[in-house]
């Protein structure tokens, strides 16, 4: 049997997944909390498999129920159920160790199977959500990789000059730089790309999604 904590303050809403979840057969709820400090005596009581946790309570949300849960080292699986799709709240919740986030419109049938997954370790997400998530979370992707090249404002400023047919004497004035200060430049470009040329640099930045 998985053992399930309800965390919601509306008692109407833990009954009704109480009784989806009990038609399910191997899944037992063990414990119901209407906000977070509840929450986490509970958890600490009962040591849950999987805690279905509200996004909006009374005190702390579910995001910082979750971390609170983390710090005590709770190592069961976390969903936020709620009924915020907001991409920024999914974000917060996976950053602060949540193992899923399902919308409250989420069929039973689902809602059991993404259960299931969980306690298994499998990350659930509403796929009404996914292209959100991974729209932001390429964003962050395409960050880290300007942070890991290094590369400044000026230099990627230089390879898209580059990159349209520009000379190093055209880039040097298009900058306001003189020409010999371009090639340096491009010398520290190459070292950052790990590239051999002007060219291979310029085909490396748009690879990377620098320019």
């Amino acid at each position: 049997m998985i053992s399930v904590l309800l965390v919601d303050d509306h008692p109407v809403v833990i009954e009704g997944l109480r009784k989806v979840l009990d038609a399910a057969g191997d899944i037992d709820v063990t414990g119901t909390a209407t906000d977070a400090s509840h929450a986490l005596e509970q958890a600490r009581a009962l040591r849950p498999d999987v805690i279905l946790l509200d996004l909006r309570m009374p005190g702390a949300s579910g995001i910082q129920a979750t971390r609170q849960l983390r710090a005590l080292e709770f190592t069961g699986a976390i969903i936020l159920l709620t009924s915020y799709g907001d991409k920024a709240y999914v974000r917060q919740a996976l950053e602060a160790g949540a193992d899923g986030y399902l919308l409250k419109s989420t069929p039973a049938a689902e809602l059991i199977t993404a259960i299931r997954s969980a306690a298994k370790g499998r990350r659930q997400l509403s796929p009404e959500l996914l292209d959100g998530v991974l729209e932001d979370f390429g964003g962050l992707a395409h960050d880290k990789t300007v942070r890991d090249a290094d590369l400044g404002d000026d230099d990627r400023a230089i390879l898209r000059l580059a990159a349209e047919g520009s000379t190093n004497r055209e880039i040097g004035i298009a900058m306001n730089r003189s020409e010999i200060a371009i090639k340096k430049r491009f010398q520290s470009i190459f070292v950052k790309l790990g590239a051999v040329d002007r060219a291979h640099a310029v085909a490396e930045a748009i690879r990377r999604g620098l320019i």
